[in-house]
């Protein structure tokens, strides 16, 4: 019976018939995403004495570099401590890349690059020996004592015993190639997996596994072990589900909003003050949001992936006006629309005193390139995935409108978060504003209500 574990990135199966573990990449995988499926290869060569692991990466495969620390300090060795001889690449024509992949293992497993399924077959000899299949007639019978009388071992031996005379007994076979030798380590690693107790639970979990129900194509304990290994993915992914339904469902039962304004960065939010200047205007139903999004989150502050979902989903409102604090609208560039074109309305609205406290913000494409990378830096991920800033025009566009004096931005409701920091506030256009009156409106009501007396 095959053994599946199935992810979103990567399908590990146990093909009994072969003997093997195929471990299959389906799309680019980092972190808890390319780790949990491969531990869960590594687990199945242990369990099922497989002596040969395929890794079809044609997709490819490209990890960041703490992954690839990862493979060489924990995956390789752990790969080699449950028996592993092989490793076999499945050729996409990027050689250079299996190259590189193959390199991780040097020194620590055997590798090959192939064409196909069927010439790793070929090549690493037919299936190694099942010893429930009758085809290691010395070992199918065996028993646990049986087994440790074969190593030498007392009836009571403990797992540690076990393990080092497997290691001595296995030495002067291992990496020779005649057809001896490679009996003789198949026979030792079949008792083996008998004195160990490997056998006997692995039939166990198969029996227990035939007559489990299945839901949805999958046995119960496969979804067990998919549980296990993702429910904060799945806890994620329900809490930001949840979240989104609230926000589009409040927009919609309460009726349209005439205008929408979000307010996102890393601080306290109390909407009142917005929300009643924009009625005293007229804007009987204004919509006012707020996202608390850490970026860049050098702090370690937590649940900064809830926030950004939430902040997207912000935008099924449709908002004239983004809010932002002085880190986070640094990295948001693209959501900005250029302000240029509705500055001298804006000022020509705003009271003297709000016209003194207040000063146009520029940014360019090069300088969201910049900031971009250093999120990329941030988030650990590889530097050739980098833009070169050089590359990108550097032409300045005005995304806003920003209020510095502290005091004024606390009278608005806002309260900076971040350690050490005062939180200045930028207003300008949402991207896909198309009301270019009710965002003149919406600005210039709320830069006249911070500087009011």
């Amino acid at each position: 019976m095959n053994e599946v574990f199935d992810s979103e990135f990567i399908n590990v199966e146990y093909r009994k018939d072969d003997n093997i573990v195929l471990v299959v990449l389906k799309g680019k995988a980092v972190r808890d995403d390319f780790r949990t499926p491969l531990m869960h290869a590594a687990d199945m060569v242990a369990k099922h004495s497989c002596k040969v692991l395929v890794a079809d990466f044609r997709t490819d495969l490209e990890p960041d570099e703490s992954d690839v620390k990862w493979c060489q300090k924990i995956l390789a060795p752990n790969l080699k401590k449950n028996g592993l001889q092989t490793l076999a690449f499945i050729d996409n024509g990027n050689i250079e890349r299996l190259k590189e992949g193959a390199a991780l293992f040097e020194g620590k497993i055997d590798t090959k690059v192939c064409r196909d399924l069927d010439e790793v077959i070929s090549l690493t000899g037919s299936a190694a020996p099942d010893i429930t299949s009758g085809d290691s007639p010395k070992t199918v019978s065996m028993t646990r004592e049986e087994a440790l009388e074969y190593m030498g071992l007392e009836a009571d031996a403990d797992i540690k015993e076990i393990d080092d005379r497997f290691w001595q007994m296995s030495k002067k076979y291992r990496g020779k190639d005649d057809p001896e030798s490679v009996r003789m380590e198949d026979e030792i690693s079949a008792v083996y997996d008998i004195a160990s107790g490997r056998r006997d639970r692995r039939l166990a979990e198969e029996k227990q596994r035939a007559s489990e129900p299945m839901y949805f194509g999958r046995y119960k304990s496969d979804w067990k072990n998919i549980i296990q290994y993702s429910w904060r993915k799945w806890l994620l992914f329900a809490f930001i589900a949840i979240c989104s339904v609230a926000v589009i469902v409040g927009i919609f039962t309460s009726g349209k909003s005439d205008c929408s304004v979000i307010v996102f960065g890393h601080m306290y939010f109390d909407n009142t003050c917005m929300r009643e200047a924009l009625e005293a205007q007229g804007i009987k139903k204004p919509y006012v949001g707020s996202v608390d999004l850490v970026v860049p989150n050098d702090q370690d502050i937590a649940q900064e992936e809830y926030s950004a979902e939430l902040f997207n989903a912000q935008f099924y409102t449709d908002p004239d006006v983004l809010i932002s604090d002085s880190r986070a609208y640094l990295f948001y560039f693209s959501a900005f629309k250029d302000l240029s074109p509705l500055y001298d309305r804006i000022m020509e609205g705003l009271s003297d005193e709000a016209k003194a406290g207040v000063e146009p913000v520029y940014m360019s494409e090069r300088d969201a390139v910049k900031y971009q990378n250093i999120m990329n830096t941030l988030n650990g991920i590889l530097d050739q995935e980098n833009i070169d800033p050089e590359e990108i025009p550097d032409m300045p566009v005005m995304i806003g409108i920003e209020i510095k004096d502290p005091e004024i931005v606390k009278k608005l409701g806002v309260d900076c978060w971040w350690k050490e920091r005062e939180t200045t506030l930028l207003l300008g256009q949402c991207t896909n504003s198309t009301n270019d009156d009710q965002t003149v409106l919406v600005i210039t009501t709320i830069i006249n209500r911070a500087f009011a007396d």
